[in-house]
C-alpha cells in the first residue's frame, strides 16, 4: 500500500496500430533449497522475504512488475509501503519508503530510501533516512514457511487508437497487473480462483490472457461508443484533448502467513475530467479453509466501540488535537468502520478511498488499529493464528 498513484505507473507506450496487445509472466526461480540460485532478477516476480532493518525483525512483500517494484513491509505496527527509486543493472534497486501518514502530513517531505542487492536467496542492503543522518543494514531472506504461498507474477496490456488514420489520436490503454498462485494442491487452486475474480475473471476461465482480452475488448468498445457520440456533435469542440483514457488494475499482498492472504486490488482510470480516479479493494482469503472472511471473522465488536478505536487512532495518526473535530480531516465529525478492512500480525486496519470520507486530495485515509487495543475482541480461533495469546 503506497502513494498510490506513484506506485501504480506502468508506464504504458503509445501504440500506432489499430489494437496491441501484449501478455508478460514471471516465475521465480530461487525459493527452495532445490533450485537453482539465480542473481539476476527478472522482470516480473513476488518474493516473500523475512529478516532484519536496523536490527528489527521484519516481513516484507515484494513486487516486480515490467521492471517497476512496489511492495510493503512491517515490523510492530502498520505498514511501510515502497516504490521504485532508482534501478541498478539486473540486481540491485532503490526503492522509496513511505507511509499513508508520511503522504498526508507532507506530500513534498523527503523519504526514506533502502537500498537492495539481490544475492539469489534474499537482499542485503542500507536503510537510509530521508535526511540522510540515519543509515542501518538490511538483511532479507526469501521465506516461505508452512501456511505462506507462493505467486507468479503476470502483466497484460492492450490499447487501441481512436482515429485509425490519424498520426496524433486519443488512445485508450488498459492494463492488468497480477498474481497467479503457485501452489498446485487444492488449496492452491482455490486460491488462483479468488485471484482471477478479483480481476473481474469468471471462474469456468482458464486463460487469463482470454478473459483480458474479453474485458479489453468490451472497454474499447464502449471507448470506441463514446468518440462516435462525441463525433454527433460536430467539428471537434476541444473533446480529443481529453480522450486519452486509461484502465489499470494491479494486485499486490498485504499478508501472506498462517494460511491466510491479504490480496489489495488497486484500480485506477482516467475518462476525461481534470483528473481521474482510484480505489483500493482488500479481500482478506482464509486459504485454509476457502472463504473470504468477514470482519466477525476477525472480530466480535459492536459498531459503537469500534467507532470509538477508530476515532481514537485517526486522532493519534493524523495528528488530530483533543480539542479539534476530526471533520478537520473528514468531511464529517465521525468515522465508522466499512467493509475494507486488511490486517497484519500487529493489527487491524480500514482503508477509505477517496471521496469516501474525505476529499480526493488528502488521498486514500488508513487507520490502523494495534491489536493490543482490540484483544478483549479478537475472535480465538483467529487470534491462535496469527499467534496472539
Amino acid at each position: 500500500m503506497k502513494n498510490i498513484i506513484l506506485f501504480y505507473s506502468l508506464g504504458l507506450l503509445l501504440i500506432s496500430s489499430c489494437t496491441n496487445s501484449k501478455t508478460e509472466t514471471g516465475d521465480d526461480t530461487t525459493s527452495g533449497s532445490n533450485k537453482k540460485v539465480n542473481t539476476e532478477l527478472t522482470e516480473n516476480f513476488y518474493k516473500r522475504l523475512e529478516g532484519t532493518i536496523a536490527g528489527k525483525q521484519v516481513i516484507m512483500h515484494l513486487q516486480k512488475f515490467n521492471g517497476d517494484y512496489n511492495g510493503d513491509y512491517y515490523y510492530d505496527g502498520s505498514w511501510l509501503n515502497l516504490s521504485t527509486d532508482t534501478l541498478i543493472g539486473k540486481d540491485s534497486v532503490v526503492l522509496f519508503e513511505n507511509s499513508f501518514y508520511d503522504y498526508y502530513f507532507n506530500e513534498d517531505a523527503k523519504q526514506a530510501k533502502i537500498s537492495l542487492k539481490w544475492t539469489g536467496i534474499g537482499f542485503k542492503g542500507i536503510w537510509e533516512s530521508g535526511d540522510k543522518t540515519k543509515k542501518y543494514p538490511v538483511l532479507l531472506d526469501e521465506k516461505y514457511p508452512e501456511g505462506s504461498y507462493t505467486f507468479s507474477t503476470g502483466v497484460y496490456q492492450d490499447s487501441v487508437k481512436a482515429f485509425t488514420d490519424k498520426p496524433k489520436s486519443p488512445v485508450a490503454e488498459i492494463s492488468f497487473e497480477y498474481l497467479q498462485s503457485k501452489t498446485n494442491n487444492e488449496s492452491g487452486k482455490w486460491l488462483d480462483n479468488q485471484l482471477k475474480r478479483i480481476s473481474g475473471i469468471n471462474l469456468g476461465s482458464l486463460d487469463r490472457a482470454m478473459a483480458f482480452r474479453k474485458i479489453a475488448d468490451a472497454y474499447f468498445a464502449d471507448y470506441k461508443k463514446e468518440i462516435a457520440e462525441q463525433q454527433k456533435n460536430g467539428p471537434d469542440r476541444g473533446f480529443l484533448e481529453w480522450m486519452n483514457y486509461t484502465s489499470n488494475s494491479q494486485q499486490s499482498l498485504a499478508y501472506n502467513d498462517n494460511g491466510l492472504v491479504v490480496v489489495n486490488f488497486l484500480a485506477d482510470a482516467y475518462t476525461g475530467g481534470a483528473h481521474g480516479n482510484y480505489s483500493s479493494t482488500l479481500y482478506c482469503l482464509d486459504v485454509m479453509n476457502k472463504k473470504q472472511m468477514v470482519l466477525s471473522d476477525v472480530v466480535k465488536i459492536n459498531s459503537n466501540t469500534l467507532q470509538t478505536l477508530l476515532e481514537k487512532n485517526l486522532r493519534k495518526q493524523y495528528n488530530i488535537k483533543p480539542q479539534d473535530k476530526i471533520s478537520t480531516v473528514l468531511f464529517d465529525n465521525f468515522l465508522k468502520p466499512n467493509n475494507n478492512f486488511y490486517f497484519n500480525d500487529n493489527g487491524l486496519a480500514f482503508m477509505y478511498n477517496p471521496y469516501e470520507v474525505a476529499s480526493y486530495a488528502q488521498g486514500q485515509i488508513v487507520v490502523f488499529i494495534p491489536f493490543t487495543e482490540l484483544k478483549p475482541y479478537l475472535v480465538p480461533g483467529f487470534a491462535s493464528r496469527i499467534g496472539i495469546k
